[in-house]
């Protein structure tokens, strides 16, 4: 088999993965599934908080496993382990049942993070095909969007009831996995490599007095992270849309809805990375403005707000993740986007508090007229305190940026 032919069975195993390990039927519905089984608001809630948490708390022990079996072998036992909660959600349709679920699923999450996006770069690499990963990251996100947007007509099978669905969505990760058992493994295994134990204490100091020492990477990284979360509703769409009115054959109408609004805002993101400060900050509390007004007007009839918010968002997301990257120096990426990983987890739980609070209340509604005012408060302290300290024009190393930190290595 020649080089052009490796690549090709490789970059169709790993497109087959993308697509079918997102092309899950049970996501529009598993939500609704846990509350008729006599999950709160406020516990639904805690399920996707046992979910970021599992992928958090267990990063280094996965990465430890990682490099003992080697990434393929990897993403197959994280595969393994969603399979698992998915099984267990229907066979034990208990608090204690979708917790532990939840939590297999937060590690298959770190399985993936660590062992499949390392693979990738690797065995592009090892095939010298390296400069082609922007393209093939650009084609991966096209399919995982493809899948999640077929995955949304799950809900059209309610008629054959959660465990055909379940079986379904099983199916579809076994082939997944099988395309993960295709590929030829070209790069040199790291197991055969020395690790660097990394040393979390010293990590977090290191991202903090670079955060300290250049205010623009802790503005736009806050920003960021902020907006990113606070504005995400996608766990939550399923039970919204009950709320709405949507029968529970068609709630998969919310996620195709939402997604289709996020892909427009994130595909003409690109033509105003020169947008002034003050639109951006602006954008930010006309979002959460949305928010409210779907919380006001909550029903179908709404759901053009809620649409509006998502690609005003999704378009202010890939804005301020572009601005934080150009602040960042070359030599400190990794530990900041490392900050910027357990922030992000860290935020998400504080989101989910807020919608179970919400929720508590009565209404899921309550839940999103808390995120929207939360939403204007965050681009109304931007506008007021932020402003143009961050401007795009301002290039690494000026008197914003300063790369010479004095900082030990993590």
């Amino acid at each position: 088999m020649n080089k052009r032919s490796t690549l090709r069975r490789f970059l169709h195993s790993i497109y087959g993965y993308t697509f079918f390990n997102k092309l899950l039927l049970l996501t529009p519905v598993y939500a609704v599934f846990m509350q008729d089984n006599g999950l709160t608001d406020i516990q639904l809630s805690l399920m996707f908080i046992i979910l970021s948490a599992g992928t958090f708390m267990t990063q280094i022990p996965v990465t430890w496993v990682t490099n003992k079996l080697g990434a393929k072998y990897a993403i197959i036992l994280g595969m393994l382990l969603k399979a698992t909660a998915f099984i267990l959600w229907f066979v034990c349709p208990t608090l204690f049942g979708f917790a532990l679920g939840m939590f297999l699923w937060g590690v298959e999450c770190a399985f993936y993070n660590v062992a499949f996006e390392s693979m990738l770069y690797d065995e592009l690499r090892a095939r010298h095909h390296q400069k082609t990963y922007a393209k093939v990251l650009g084609t991966r996100y096209n399919l995982q969007a493809l899948g999640s947007a077929l995955s949304a007509f799950g809900s059209l099978l309610m008629f054959a009831g959660y465990g055909w669905i379940t079986v379904a969505s099983l199916i579809s990760l076994g082939i997944a996995a099988t395309c993960i058992l295709r590929i030829d493994i070209k790069s040199k295994p790291r197991t055969k490599q020395k690790v660097r134990k990394t040393n979390f204490i010293k990590l977090m100091r290191t991202g903090t007095q670079i955060c300290a020492k250049t205010p623009c990477i802790l503005l736009m990284l806050m920003l960021s992270l902020l907006v990113a979360n606070v504005a995400y509703l996608d766990d939550y769409l399923s039970p919204i849309g009950v709320e709405v009115g949507l029968p529970i054959q068609f709630v998969g109408f919310m996620q195709f809805f939402i997604l289709g609004c996020a892909v427009l805002g994130q595909t003409f993101a690109y033509h105003f990375t020169r947008i002034k400060d003050w639109i951006l900050y602006s954008v930010i509390c006309a979002g959460g403005i949305s928010f409210v007004v779907f919380s006001v007007c909550y029903s179908l009839a709404g759901l053009w707000a809620l649409g509006l918010a998502y690609v005003l968002f999704s378009a202010v997301n890939v804005l301020l993740y572009s601005r934080l990257q150009d602040f960042i120096p070359t030599t400190y990426r990794s530990v900041i986007l490392s900050l910027y990983s357990i922030g992000d987890n860290i935020i998400y739980i504080g989101t989910c508090l807020i919608i179970g609070l919400g929720g508590m209340l009565g209404s899921w509604r309550y839940s999103i007229l808390l995120l929207g005012m939360t939403l204007i408060g965050i681009g109304l302290w931007a506008l007021l305190f932020v402003r143009d300290k961050c401007a795009v024009s301002d290039p690494p190393g000026s008197k914003n940026v300063k790369t010479s930190l004095p900082i030990t290595e993590a």
